[in-house]
């Protein structure tokens, strides 16, 4: 295989689960040349990675606003982007996006080997492909490995992968350092958000606010550490049962000041770090930063953080109706008990536990 097209349209922590992918790709054909397609919020995660030649970058939502305002725009706009594809005559493309459009540009392009999942009849135009109802019973990145195996890749490493740009650390060195932040100084990293890929109902995934702030005060009180919180420019709005906690000189608010790299490089500064199911967690997870994650309606076992599991504690409650997003599909509930399930204790002995082990250590 002399070039290989990766696709992946999707979020932080779909993009991470395919850095594996990225690297056994690698290890079976040497020589090969990878690109990658993705969205431009992703971006961030490809552009420094070794194994990666070359970028094509599709954001749908950014096709449908020119759409709106030219019909013209939008047509040459998008054969830019096909003759970007094109003139690298890839060989072969990996396509995970399950929808069949893509495998229809290519089949279109001449891409003669074109894989995939074929989920709901949709991989018509695949050469090689792997029936899926969703995605459940094993962890995602199980699903990828199997479509690898149709092309006898055995040797596989489920670690992922998130290289930062030498400017994104500096910044982060600079914005801790103004901030008070020591390099000696324990650093424990706070996401109360995350979920964008489900949009306006990302709230069925985020752990209450408030019990969040109780976490920050009960670390403040119990531990001499710092504390970031970490958050979008969305998120800006939403911080206001933070104000308290934000006056404390070991409270950093990075809530909309970072990028995607940065945010990267921030939590590789951090000694453990509490957040929701989220793209975060999954980036702290490519950093090997301890994690506590904390999992309502979505099951662990599918979208769970990657790595040594004793580096990783999953926070989650025991009650019938979870985990209830499967094969795709979100939960119509009103009340997520699942979360409202999980008091500040639970949390908070699980960061007693965790900080005891840290101490032993040194």
């Amino acid at each position: 295989m002399k070039k290989i097209l990766i696709i992946n349209p999707f979020g932080v922590g779909d993009v991470l689960f395919t850095t594996p992918v990225i690297s056994a790709l690698k290890k079976k054909f040497p020589d090969s040349f990878i690109g990658y397609l993705c969205q431009k919020q992703t971006v961030a995660i490809l552009e420094n990675h070794p194994l990666v030649d070359k970028l094509f970058i599709y954001t749908r939502g950014d096709l449908k606003q020119i759409k709106k305002k030219s019909y013209w725009a939008y047509i040459k706009m998008l054969l830019k982007g096909i003759n970007k594809i094109q003139s690298e005559r890839f060989d072969l493309a990996i396509d995970l996006s399950m929808v069949s459009q893509y495998s229809f540009l290519l089949w279109l392009l001449g891409v003669k080997q074109r894989f995939g999942f074929d989920y709901k009849r949709r991989g018509i135009f695949l050469t090689n492909k792997l029936r899926v109802n969703g995605f459940g019973g094993k962890h995602v990145i199980e699903y990828y490995f199997d479509l690898l195996k149709l092309l006898k890749v055995r040797e596989m490493s489920k670690k992922l992968k998130f290289y930062t740009a030498l400017k994104d650390r500096q910044y982060v060195d600079n914005f801790l350092a103004k901030n008070n932040v020591r390099k000696f100084d324990i650093l424990i990293g706070i996401a109360p958000f995350g979920g964008a890929s489900w949009g306006k109902d990302a709230r069925s995934k985020q752990w209450p606010d408030e019990r969040f702030a109780g976490i920050m005060r009960g670390l403040l009180r119990d531990y001499a550490c710092k504390i970031v919180i970490f958050g979008t420019n969305k998120n800006v709005d939403d911080c206001a049962i933070f104000k308290d906690v934000l006056k404390s000189e070991n409270v950093v608010n990075a809530i909309g000041k970072t990028s995607l790299g940065q945010l990267a490089a921030m939590i590789g500064k951090c000694s453990l770090f509490i957040s929701n199911d989220s793209g975060p967690m999954h980036i702290a997870c490519a950093k090997e930063v301890d994690t506590i994650s904390i999992f309502g309606p979505v099951d662990e076992n599918v979208y769970g953080p990657v790595g040594q599991s004793a580096r990783h504690e999953i926070i989650k409650a025991n009650i019938e109706c979870r985990p209830c997003y499967k094969n795709f599909k979100k939960p119509d509930c009103s009340n997520i008990a699942c979360l409202d399930e999980i008091s500040e204790g639970m949390v908070l002995d699980v960061i007693r536990k965790i900080m005891k082990t840290k101490e032993k250590k040194g």
